[in-house]
């Protein structure tokens, strides 16, 4: 095994005389998704700086650790992908990123749909075998389909959504074919049913390591990874330090160009940039936006910044006092520091948002934002709503989480500009479990949050932020009138029609203030300079498959 630590003395003066001895050069173009091969002998190993560790092996339930679905997706393959396109980064380098208007074959070899629209039937290809040498069937697939609704995980969630609201709309033909039965015909369930949450465990697996308290591996797979059938096999996991995958030889789509990949679990950012900076590691998950432009200065250090669908935003609960008055609301909404946020908070990696539904998803429109920061129309907000100056309003906390430096100096900026119009707040850090707890139940009063959708679709993203019913709607927004619209055209082919409709439901959350949408912030990713071939997908998970290290 690889140890990672601080270099000593003389290993940092040796790195410093090879680094010196590089010869600096943009990337080429990574081969073509798909196209395998080693790329040499020797033994290529990339090492990522992950903040956090593990939480679950479980596909069905990898809900808040980025490292447990980076594993996962790296280790088992879907049914179908999105298409990668090529793009080129101001430097010239050539990364990566999701069409996510055109689905391609994975584990299938073929999709057809009926002349209804309500039958899909996939053909599985005839070279996809698990880890542990196991040919995959259709029965493995459905088996996988039907334990995601069993255990209710998040996939028979989406699947539902799109239409297989139940298990027996699954069916296995035969040894390599898939049915799906849908309600009505539509084309979200296929993006939701790219998602590693939807990965198919084998059954056999599954009895193998079942018990009678625990009958469907519930409490197995969230301590152990089941045999997977994508690019990399699970080698090691140390609890708080390492995460490590290899390459799979009998990967039917080629074996990748790098063999081994260790994910460093390193909670602290400023240390993830140290082990950067120093060679440790090549690449590193979630660093603090304000270091990124002095990353740019290293010779050996690249940073890609891509720009995202992201929303961060203000939530302000409409079932907690003084945000269930709109007028407090619209002076929260003309108080904000939009500007500074962008600039000295994300240091203008980020763009200004103005919709819920973001720049980059359909039927994106920002005209029914009007609020500009303006202090003295937030004072006569505040004014109308009866509190002239700030005075009666209840107490108010603003809730950020512990540990995210640009959503702490975002709730400082807010709040020193509330302060202005008579609204004194205090900011409060929280845990990021006790936070989400909180959150989910609804208790929190005001706080920072930030959402993307891994389906870049106007109604999926608005089934989980918007209507009255979603466990995500955090905020607590109500509107019939948005729960009927999205009722009605999530699972519509009108395209016309849906945009429609998701024009008329922005400018229903405007008015409301529903939130206070405040930027988009860029995917960054600082990376030593020989690294080659990243994909970014909505997802926002690495694919190890597609990168190369030179």
């Amino acid at each position: 095994m690889i140890a990672l630590s601080r270099l000593h003395t003389f290993r940092a003066a040796l790195l410093l005389v090879m680094a010196l001895l590089v010869v600096l050069t943009a990337c080429g173009a990574p081969a073509a998704p798909g196209e395998g091969g080693t790329g040499g002998n020797a033994q290529k190993t990339l090492v990522v700086a992950v903040p956090g560790d593990i939480d679950t092996f479980d596909p069905a339930f990898t809900a808040g650790s980025i490292t447990s679905q980076t594993t996962i997706q790296n280790t088992y393959d879907q049914l179908e992908q999105y298409k990668l396109i090529e793009q080129t980064a101001p430097d010239g380098y050539k990364y990566w990123i999701a069409d996510t208007g055109a689905i391609e074959p994975m584990l299938a070899a073929s999709r057809e749909v009926s002349s209804d629209g309500k039958t899909v039937t996939w053909k599985l290809r005839d070279n996809a075998t698990y880890h542990d040498g196991k040919a995959m069937t259709a029965s493995d697939i459905v088996g996988g389909y039907k334990r995601l609704y069993e255990v209710g995980g998040s996939a028979s969630f989406l699947l539902a959504m799109g239409g297989a609201t139940t298990p027996d709309a699954f069916k296995a033909v035969d040894d390599k074919t898939i049915t799906m039965q849908l309600d009505a015909a539509n084309e979200l369930v296929f993006m939701n049913n790219v998602m590693h949450n939807t990965s198919s465990i084998s059954p056999e697996h599954i009895e193998k390591v079942a018990s009678p308290n625990d009958p469907l591996g519930k409490q197995e797979l969230k301590k152990n990874l089941a045999p997977g059938n994508g690019p990399f096999v699970f080698e090691e996991y140390k609890p708080g330090d390492r995460v490590v995958l290899s390459a799979y030889a009998g990967y039917y789509a080629g074996k990748p160009k790098l063999d081994r990949v260790i994910m460093k679990i390193v909670p602290d950012a400023t240390q993830r940039l140290l082990l950067l900076k120093s060679g440790d590691v090549d690449i590193v998950h979630e660093p603090p936006v304000k270091e990124l432009d002095a990353l740019k200065q290293d010779p050996n250090i690249r940073v890609l910044s891509i720009p995202t669908t992201r929303s961060v935003h203000l939530q302000l609960n409409h079932e907690i006092a003084p945000f269930d008055n709109q007028q407090v609301r619209q002076a929260v909404a003309y108080a904000t520091p939009y500007d500074s946020i962008v600039k000295d908070v994300y240091k203008n990696y980020a763009t200004r948002s103005m919709s819920l539904v973001t720049k980059g998803m359909p039927g994106h429109d920002p005209s029914f934002w009007t609020y500009n920061t303006d202090l003295d129309k937030a004072k006569e907000a505040l004014a109308q709503a009866g509190f002239a100056g700030g005075a009666g309003l209840p107490p108010i906390k603003l809730s950020v989480r512990i540990g995210n430096e640009e959503d702490e100096r975002t709730a400082v900026l807010v709040a020193n500009n509330l302060k202005q119009i008579g609204m004194n707040v205090t900011i409060e850090k929280i845990a990021f479990a006790a936070f989400n707890e909180q959150q989910q139940a609804g208790k929190l009063q005001f706080f920072v949050d930030n959402w993307i959708s891994w389906v870049n679709d106007p109604f999926y993203h608005l089934s989980w932020l918007a209507r009255s019913d979603s466990p995500a709607n955090y905020g607590r927004f109500k509107n019939a009138r948005v729960d009927d619209l999205i009722k009605q055209y999530t699972l519509s082919t009108d395209q016309d029609a849906r945009l429609a409709a998701v024009k008329e439901i922005q400018q229903i959350m405007a008015e409301d203030v529903s939130h206070v949408y405040l930027v988009q912030p860029n995917w960054n990713v600082p990376m030593r300079k020989n690294i080659q071939g990243y994909a970014y997908l909505n997802d926002e998970l690495p694919r190890f498959f597609y990168m190369d290290k030179q």
